[in-house]
């Protein structure tokens, strides 16, 4: 709707886990280093956890990425499902067919068989599961099964748990000290610096603009955006992609920090006052508005 009038090439703040719009920061780039270290050298058990929109899903896309055509990756998403459902998502994403009335033992003998057939291919069989701290202590118990598929050297599944941080207080659990013990890689995203949310939402206009992009972000709506956010890139995305509807409506390029705040009222309303109009025509010129137009793109 606005990409014309700020000459973009796409909306820039999607929150879709695009790989194109990876923002390394230091802990991502290390985070994407050590899970694919752990996938090319067979190691067995990643786990991954942060707070909800750290960008742990664009991590794992990115990894698949790199593999390339030399993994075969089972992608689960949907991890409220039975213990049985869950093998049998797994067996789905490998494409192996299985009998429309299938047992957990021909499951598991299946899933055995295609690993071991595409290891001796010289191929990586990688299980990523996302949201894994719904899983409960029974379908932990059947990914531990996976993990037992080795040889003498290395191990044929590599699995990858991503989650948020209450999954750390899941695998506390008793029955979940045989998994815990084969964790060969863990790390936690914590939430952008200010400086690394300003990095991020020029990264992101950048990679969607055209040759010369016509917005710029003033230092004082940067630093409502990453308060508001707690640098969080999901929530820096939703705020953002409002406040350039917000300019655009409002006929500016400058997004300061009363767009800023007018989006915010909208995506994140304050139930006790009155909706903020984010149509409402701009206030008159020079009246609090930024004269630092923070990053020129």
């Amino acid at each position: 709707m606005y990409e014309e009038f700020y000459n973009l090439a796409c909306a820039p703040f999607h929150n879709t886990p695009d790989s194109r719009f990876f923002f390394e920061t230091e802990q991502h780039k290390e985070a994407l280093a050590k899970l694919e270290y752990t996938v090319r050298n067979r190691q067995g058990f990643a786990l991954v956890t942060g707070e909800i929109g750290s960008g742990k899903t664009t991590l794992s896309r990115m990894l698949i990425r790199r593999m390339g055509q030399d993994a075969r990756v089972a992608l689960i998403n949907n991890t409220r499902v039975s213990s049985h459902q869950l093998l049998k998502l797994i067996a789905i994403e490998y494409g192996i067919e299985t009998p429309a009335i299938c047992d957990k033992a021909t499951l598991l003998t299946l899933i055995r068989r295609y690993i071991e057939n595409q290891h001796s291919l010289g191929r990586y069989l990688v299980v990523i599961i996302d949201e894994g701290q719904c899983l409960n202590i029974d379908e932990f118990e059947e990914i531990r099964l996976l993990t037992n598929l080795e040889n003498e050297t290395e191990k044929l599944v590599q699995l990858l748990i991503l989650g948020q941080p209450e999954l750390r207080k899941i695998l506390k659990h008793n029955r979940l000290t045989p998994l815990i013990q084969r964790i060969v890689m863990y790390t936690h995203l914590q939430p952008m610096t200010f400086e690394e949310t300003a990095r991020y939402i020029e990264f992101r206009l950048l990679r969607a603009g055209k040759e010369r992009l016509d917005v710029d972000f003033s230092q004082q709506a940067l630093h409502v955006i990453h308060e508001r956010a707690a640098g969080i890139p999901r929530l820096v995305n939703l705020i953002c992609d409002n406040a350039l509807l917000v300019g655009y409506s409002r006929d500016t390029h400058l997004v300061d920090s009363q767009i800023v705040t007018a989006a915010i009222s909208q995506i994140l309303p304050n139930f006790n006052d009155e909706p903020a109009d984010i149509m409402a025509a701009a206030p008159p010129p020079g009246a609090g508005q930024e004269m630092d137009h923070g990053r020129r793109l």
